[in-house]
């Protein structure tokens, strides 16, 4: 195939279609194929397929293109059940089996520590499937846009594009609720759009224009009960109140009903002022024989029945005896040192997001906790004081920070800590055997891992860690 190419190697033209072998799956769900030692990441493959792929895009050391024929298509292949699969990026998996998914996933962090980490591997056990693999989301987050037709639409960005807003009917990753929530949300919203298209036009990310912006939805697997929150840009909205009074009455499980406002200029949901709420801003859920409060911003796992079966093995990996002192980084509403508290003799619990603060301190009253602190502020500012605010050294150190993994400064003062054990939890195999080198470079080895699906029909795994520093 070689002496076909030209003599820079790679010899490939942005245009270029050929036949490829794909063997397996980049961590981001695009199937990989070699031309001898050159890399192609092809978008829409599955492995053992072989394809026609058109080149779309070419680098020194890889290349990336698109199916344009499946030739002979892969034995793990199967019909996606959401008819937009193809046009929403949020499940790219759907297509494969899923015994193939956790399979890949199992490679994916097998793969970061071989590579990546330049350190010996840990022992790394076979992957813990989700319990549930359809319906499994408590969050969900959507944006609003406008449809072909110009009426309303509510569901996902567009790949590739994020001015475009994809209408999503249904959505098999949520309760079936939650899917009637957005059915009567679009038409109720839509109306008003309808009415007055220049007050409440969806917002524009071009422009940062417009009005409605985000819906976001919290349900509780144990209760059945879910929140809703509006998210608009600056304006106002004197229909609110009477839709959520509407609303609620239609929806009795529904705890409450909230409309905030969001200026900010990245396409975050987030709450920066509060204008209305009709019920409570909170909702419970149980993992165990733990109850926790959730509010409708606070972080909590997104898989309820998977988040119990990954602090199991945190709180196997953390070796407590009932005399430690646990510090739990990046806690949330304290889910996971709550989970270990009735095993350990301290919690201390760190969280940039004060809401999730306020949750934590009331789910360690809720359980009937003693031995639970939890303090908010940025890891970087909170760290290098809380050994003074204690009174003592840590003996465990939990960490579960968000996918871009601990920054540098927030990982060299938890690193100074110099607890015996630490135990972490990351959800992007990639920023997790980066830290695991910074770590290694500490004296601390890492021992053992454990791989959780915790997002089935997506590229994404978690995974837990457990190293020991070196005596």
């Amino acid at each position: 195939m070689k002496s076909e190419m030209s003599n820079h190697y790679p010899p490939l033209r942005k245009g270029t279609e050929l036949e490829l072998d794909v063997y397996a799956l980049a961590f981001g769900g695009r199937g990989i194929a070699r031309l001898e030692n050159f890399v192609v990441f092809v978008e829409g493959a599955l492995p053992q397929e072989r394809v026609r792929a058109r080149i779309n895009r070419v680098k020194s050391s890889f290349a990336e293109a698109t199916v344009s024929e499946i030739i002979t298509p892969s034995p793990f292949r199967q019909v996606a059940r959401c008819p937009l699969f193809g046009q929403c990026g949020g499940c790219k998996l759907q297509n494969l089996d899923y015994q193939e998914q956790i399979a890949q996933k199992q490679k994916h962090v097998e793969e970061a520590f071989a590579h990546i980490a330049g350190v010996k591997p840990p022992q790394i056990l076979p992957i813990i499937p989700s319990p549930e693999t359809w319906r499994y989301r408590n969050k969900m987050e959507m944006a609003f846009g406008v449809r072909a037709d110009g009426s309303l639409a509510i569901g996902f960005h567009t790949p590739g594009d994020y001015r475009k807003v994809l209408d999503v009917p249904e959505c098999f990753l949520q309760p079936e609720i939650l899917d009637k929530v957005v059915t009567y949300l679009r038409e109720e919203l839509g109306s008003l759009y309808r009415k007055a298209p220049a007050r409440y036009a969806p917002y524009d990310p071009t422009r940062h224009t417009g009005f409605f912006r985000h819906l976001v939805m919290r349900y509780s697997q144990a209760t059945k009960e879910f929140l809703v929150a509006v998210l608009t840009y600056d304006g106002e909205w004197p229909e609110c109140e009477e839709l959520a009074a509407r609303f609620m009455k239609e929806f009795p499980q529904c705890r409450g009903f909230t409309w905030g406002i969001n200026r900010g200029v990245s396409d975050v949901a987030r709450m920066e002022e509060k204008r209305f709420q009709l019920g409570e801003g909170w909702i419970e859920e149980v993992l165990g024989e733990l109850t926790y409060r959730v509010s409708t911003f606070s972080f909590f796992q997104t898989n309820s029945a998977g988040a119990k079966l990954l602090y199991d093995v945190v709180k196997d990996f953390a070796e407590l005896t009932g005399r430690e002192r646990v510090l739990d980084a990046y806690c949330g509403t304290g889910s996971i040192g709550i989970y270990l508290a009735r095993s350990a003799a301290q919690i201390v619990g760190i969280e940039l997001v004060r809401e999730a603060i306020w949750d934590a301190r009331h789910n360690a009253r809720r359980n009937g906790l003693e031995n639970c602190l939890f303090l908010a502020g940025e890891m970087r500012d909170v760290l290098p004081t809380v050994g003074t605010i204690v009174g003592a050294r840590f003996d465990r150190l939990v960490v579960d920070p968000p996918r871009g993994g601990m920054d540098k400064k927030s990982l060299r003062y938890l690193i100074a800590l110099a607890a015996p054990l630490i135990v972490y939890v990351s959800c992007n195999p990639t920023t997790l055997a980066r830290d695991t080198a910074t770590l290694a470079e500490a004296g601390y080895v890492a021992e053992i891992a454990q791989p959780v699906d915790l997002f089935p029909h997506t590229h994404h795994v978690e995974s837990v860690v457990k190293f020991r520093k070196r005596k």
